[in-house]
């Protein structure tokens, strides 16, 4: 179940989903959260992000933005994966097998493309990476905020 509209009308809906989800596992364990529906639009994580890295990759000038995703990737998002109690046993051993710190630099940048990175965080980890990136570039010299 995801972004699912709850109602008083859908509430019926609702309870019928969660019990199948338990009829189908039994002993399965699940995440739920319940935030306050909001129709207000506002530019996604993901678009955020890909206009940052544009705008840092022309502050920088040397950069594209390609370089500057494959960057944050391997210096923001990894260490945010790693922490994850879904994704961080899966991409240490990955990044094990790979023995990707022992890459070169320019090697770690061809790899980190083939990774899913950003698009396995939640929307809290999103967040921690959209921070950090503010953090770092702001630190840098390259002024960096959330579009409002």
């Amino acid at each position: 179940m995801k972004d699912f509209l709850l109602t008083l009308t859908s509430l019926k809906e609702c309870k019928l989903t969660l019990n199948e989800m338990f009829n189908d596992n039994p002993q399965g364990k699940f995440r739920l959260s319940v935030i306050k529906w909001t129709n207000k639009r506002s530019l996604s994580s993901n678009s955020q992000q890909h206009l940052w890295y544009g705008q840092i990759a022309k502050a920088q000038g040397d950069k594209t933005a390609l370089d500057v995703k494959n960057f944050c990737k391997d210096a923001i998002g990894l260490p945010i994966l790693l922490n994850s109690p879904e994704h961080g046993d899966k991409i240490e051993f990955l990044l094990h097998k790979l023995d990707y710190y022992k890459h070169s630099y320019e090697s770690k940048m061809k790899l980190i493309q083939c990774l899913s990175v950003t698009s396995e965080f939640k929307v809290s980890e999103s967040k921690e990476y959209c921070d950090h990136m503010i953090a770092y570039y702001n630190y840098i010299g390259v002024p960096i905020k959330y579009k409002d």
